[in-house]
């Protein structure tokens, strides 16, 4: 026994905050209320969105998120925030995979930016080959990858610098 009442648990000691990088092919999801959303959060509202994480299971309530866009252009990071919930699964987003009862990794986002790509500037995707940035390979073909610790300092000090100018 180790002291504590069958029904207290002990937490462990808090595990550190890791960025991940998500990410939006417009050719692949049509994002049709992305306007509106974007519109809302400028206004400083609260917007929670499911986000799939591909095969990653590690993303964990209290994680940060940057969000790129690929695919077509302008391609670069248009969103940041904090996740919300640990990994979970669900029915898959494409609704063909869904039919069939497939699933796939997600995890609830909020965020505390969230730009329009066809309505103004993103961080351009150009910026991203800069050393210490291009050390990440940001040509990424599913969301949930891990942004290593010293670049993601680099990136939030990038994406701080470009969003206080808009």
């Amino acid at each position: 026994m180790n002291g504590h009442p069958p029904h207290v648990r002990r937490v462990s000691a808090k595990r550190s905050m890791k960025t991940y990088l998500l990410a939006w092919n417009p050719k692949r999801w049509a994002w049709k209320n992305l306007p509106e959303m974007a519109q809302q959060v400028k206004d400083g509202k609260m917007i929670l969105d499911r986000w799939g994480t591909g095969s990653s299971q590690k993303l964990k309530r209290g994680d940060r998120f940057f969000l790129i866009r690929l695919g077509e252009n302008p391609k670069g990071i248009f969103a940041s925030g904090e996740v919300m919930t640990d990994s979970f699964q669900y029915l898959h987003w494409d609704e063909q995979k869904a039919l069939l009862g497939e699933t796939a990794n997600y995890v609830q986002i909020k965020y505390d930016i969230l730009l329009d790509p066809d309505h103004g500037p993103i961080l351009p995707r150009e910026l991203l080959v800069m050393p210490p940035l291009s050390a990440m390979h940001w040509e990424i073909r599913m969301s949930g990858i891990e942004i290593p610790a010293h670049i993601a300092r680099e990136l939030e000090r990038l994406w701080a610098e470009f969003t206080e100018q808009l």
